[in-house]
């Protein structure tokens, strides 16, 4: 079971987005080159599954991965992919947060019916 590290955060009153990350359980190696394969060897590099997590009132309602990243630290994916570089193109954290967000809208409009069960009913 993977453990998350929450990288950065926005909150609103009832909202939070997270960009979280951990190890990649199962990195595939099929489309390393010989740079990456040595540095991943020899501990330089290292893969990560990237998370964006909606939650509303601390539950998760939306979510969005990317996985089989391969970086020296977490931290440079944020460096790479969050509106560091100006650029606008090729922001993998942007379009995970319009995925998660649009995952949550749609969760908030069909929520799911929960049956109260009250033993002393039951």
């Amino acid at each position: 079971m993977n453990r998350w590290h929450t990288l950065r955060t926005n909150s609103t009153a009832n909202f939070t987005v997270a960009l979280q990350c951990c190890d990649e359980e199962s990195p595939d190696s099929s489309w390393w080159d010989d740079e990456t394969r040595d540095r991943m060897e020899r501990g330089i590099y290292h893969s990560f599954c990237f998370r964006v997590v909606v939650l509303w009132n601390g539950r998760e309602i939306g979510a969005d991965y990317l996985g089989d990243s391969i970086y020296e630290n977490p931290e440079d994916f944020g460096r790479e992919h969050i509106g560091i570089n100006g650029t606008g193109a090729g922001s993998y954290y942007s379009d995970m947060v319009r995925s998660a967000i649009a995952e949550a809208r749609k969760t908030l409009r069909n929520p799911p019916r929960v049956r109260r069960c009250d033993p002393a009913i039951d």
